[in-house]
């Protein structure tokens, strides 16, 4: 496999080539493929440019890369910002593993680095997880189309290898988009193991694991013919070619936030509604281009499970209708604002120790096995949007502190022409805690905060 090498240098010229003699030592012990380093030095100005070249040296290549490190260390100076980067790699489809023969799993690493941020917990997770990876046994929750058998390997399930089969047969030979094969197996109810619906996410993971082609993946070791093969290798390296041309280049651009994000919530099956944001371009009649971007609300079923269509808003619309009503609540009376007692610093700090442990709780069982790097993904992006919430709870707009503690609802209204967006949603948050939407204005109910 191709091998990119990440170092951190903080000892000068020697310390260098020894990370890259310990890089090329590497790569000629595991058979893989030097094909360029990055090197920081500690201290460097503006963060970390070599990261940042190595990053863009994956995108502009378009292929899968192992990254190989001294360490987890090298990577990000705490837990958590050395965690986002391994997540940030894996989305580009690259690998990290540690030069540490030891400990060549970089989430294990992450553990027991940092003592203060469960390095104990790390070690006892090691010490149980590793002599069983090295013996090509399943660890945690097995993928569709397998059971661990008695004697601890992966045992094909003849009904869901099946449906991966028909995965891969879908995808490959008659060409669907993964969105349409979502929509086949649930139209079809073809069951998921947990008896869930089928989402893009799990589709997209049938079709990326190399577990089906027999091959045992676990704490940087991989175990080949560990168990029978549902993919043959031709099927399996098609699918990863297509995936590849299928990407699109995405820019990067603030998002402006959605002011019902967390509160909005489909009438019909119950699940979230996000917000999402699109870009789409056209050719006009007189052959010149056009690119609009467009914001709504979607149901999350439709996004994930594809089993509710077309329940969506356009954010402008809805997020009109909301505060209209909730403008329309305080100046009758019938909603009065109910007073806050406002104290960020307490609020914050205990804030701040929970999602600590949250996060702790997620990686803890990443590592082991227990669930995906999807699922610690997704862990994060929650930890980030409870800060956020937090941010927002514990440092309110400061023109707004005051009315809404004292639930002042006319000085409210005396600004609202004048009040920006932030405060909007904020006022929002102070009122509303759930807004339930069908799909029309007379089929949308707020649930007002007591």
């Amino acid at each position: 496999m191709k091998a990119i090498g990440y170092f951190v240098v903080r000892n000068g010229d020697q310390e260098q080539a020894d990370l890259l003699e310990a890089f090329s030592n590497h790569c000629q012990r595991n058979g893989h493929q030097p094909v360029e380093t990055f090197v920081e030095w500690e201290g460097v100005e503006n963060g970390r440019p070599q990261y940042g070249n190595m990053l863009d040296y994956i995108k502009r290549s378009g292929s899968e890369f192992l990254v190989v490190t001294a360490g987890v260390q090298h990577l990000g100076d705490t837990l958590e910002s050395s965690v986002r980067r391994l997540l940030e790699l894996d989305v580009l489809g690259s690998r990290v593993v540690c030069i540490d023969e030891d400990m060549p799993d970089p989430y294990q690493q992450a553990l027991k680095r940092w003592p203060g941020d469960g390095g104990a917990r790390g070690q006892r997770i090691k010490e149980a997880m590793m002599a069983k990876a090295f013996r090509g046994e399943g660890l945690g929750k097995p993928p569709n189309g397998y059971r661990i058998g008695s004697q601890g390997k992966l045992e094909v399930i003849p009904e869901e290898a099946a449906t991966v089969r028909l995965i891969y047969d879908l995808y490959l030979r008659e060409d669907i988009g993964m969105r349409r094969i979502v929509r086949h197996l649930n139209e079809r109810e073809v069951p998921t193991r947990g008896g869930g619906g089928w989402s893009i996410v799990t589709v997209r993971d049938v079709l990326r694991n190399r577990v089906y082609l027999g091959t045992y993946s676990r704490f940087g070791t991989r175990v080949p013919r560990s168990h029978t093969a549902i993919i043959n290798p031709e099927d399996f390296e098609m699918a990863q070619q297509k995936m590849t041309r299928m990407k699109t280049k995405r820019v990067s651009r603030a998002p402006e936030p959605f002011l019902l994000s967390g509160l909005a919530f489909c009438a019909f099956c119950g699940n979230k509604m996000l917000g999402v944001s699109r870009r789409q371009g056209w050719r006009r009649k007189d052959g010149s281009s056009a690119v609009g971007h467009y914001r709504y609300y979607q149901c999350q079923s439709r996004t994930n499970q594809g089993m509710c269509r077309y329940h969506t808003w356009r954010s402008e619309a809805l997020e009109e209708y909301v505060l209209e009503q909730v403008r329309d609540a305080l100046e009758s009376g019938k909603t009065r604002l109910q007073p806050v007692d406002y104290q960020p610093n307490a609020k914050a700090a205990k804030g701040v120790k929970l999602l600590e442990t949250q996060f702790l709780r997620t990686l803890e069982r990443a590592a082991s096995g227990a669930i995906s790097l999807k699922h610690l993904r997704l862990g994060l992006e929650e930890i980030d949007a409870q800060r956020e919430a937090l941010k927002k709870d514990s440092a309110p707009h400061p023109d707004l502190t005051e009315a809404i503690a004292g639930g002042d609802a006319s000085r409210l209204l005396s600004n609202w022409d004048s009040l920006d967006r932030d405060a909007i949603g904020h006022i929002i948050r102070a009122m509303v805690s759930r807004v339930s939407v069908g799909d029309d204005s007379d089929h949308i109910m707020l649930t007002m905060k007591e």
